[in-house]
């Protein structure tokens, strides 16, 4: 999978049509729609960017990479009804983008930060994603999320996810789903030879934002 390299200087008019471009050469055209709708997200993270600190991506280039094209060339992972849950959701990234492709999804977005999660709640209005909710929660271990897993689908990035999915609690994800954890890739190593309790590493695919960057892919151990 080959990416276009996004121009250096991208403004949020010019944010559509290079979104467009990219995530073709990718190997997932969008819809109009689904453009429009990341559009709308690219915009509310410069608004509110504005107020807050959202993202510690400065380079329009470095957000499309990382934030959009991310999911979008992990969004053939994940196919089917069932609830999404993204662990330390922040600023949306990856589960808004992926829930925009797979509109049957039920997303839950569970967020520490009581600004993170006002933004994330902006921005399930504004893109009109229904079925989706904001969890705003300190969560130190699985225990916490008994009341929200398991779900058919887990997503994670830049969280410490070994701490956060240790101790008792309820299995992460429904038999037949798939956790996808947005690393690096020696994080993927480390995880493959050390997996949280009930997953098994299955994949781990490398990403267009660089040659570091991989999304690792998990599904029930059965043991």
């Amino acid at each position: 999978m080959s990416c276009r390299t996004p121009p250096r200087r991208l403004d949020a008019a010019r944010f559509r049509e290079t979104l467009l471009a990219a995530a073709r050469d990718c190997g997932r055209a969008l819809t109009p729609g689904e453009a429009d709708l990341m559009t709308a997200h690219y915009r509310l993270l410069l608004q509110w960017g504005e107020k807050m600190n959202l993202t510690g991506l400065r380079a329009p280039r470095d957000i499309l990479e990382k934030h959009f094209l991310e999911p979008i060339a992990a969004s053939d992972l994940i196919n089917g009804a069932g609830r999404l849950v993204d662990l330390g959701s922040g600023n949306g990234f990856p589960a808004v983008p992926m829930r925009v492709l797979h509109p049957e999804i039920d997303l839950v977005l569970v967020e520490s930060s009581e600004k993170k999660s006002a933004f994330l709640w902006a921005i399930i209005r504004e893109l009109g994603l229904v079925g989706s909710r904001v969890e705003t929660r300190r969560v130190e271990g699985r225990k916490d999320l008994a009341d929200i897993l398991p779900g058919r689908f887990l997503t994670l990035r830049a969280i410490a996810s070994g701490p956060l999915l240790a101790g008792d609690g309820p299995p992460l994800i429904l038999p037949g789903g798939r956790a996808l954890f947005f690393v690096s890739a020696d994080e993927a190593n480390r995880l493959g030879e050390d997996p949280p309790r009930g997953l098994r590493l299955v994949e781990s695919r490398p990403l267009p934002s660089g040659p570091g960057s991989v999304v690792a892919v998990f599904e029930p151990s059965g043991g």
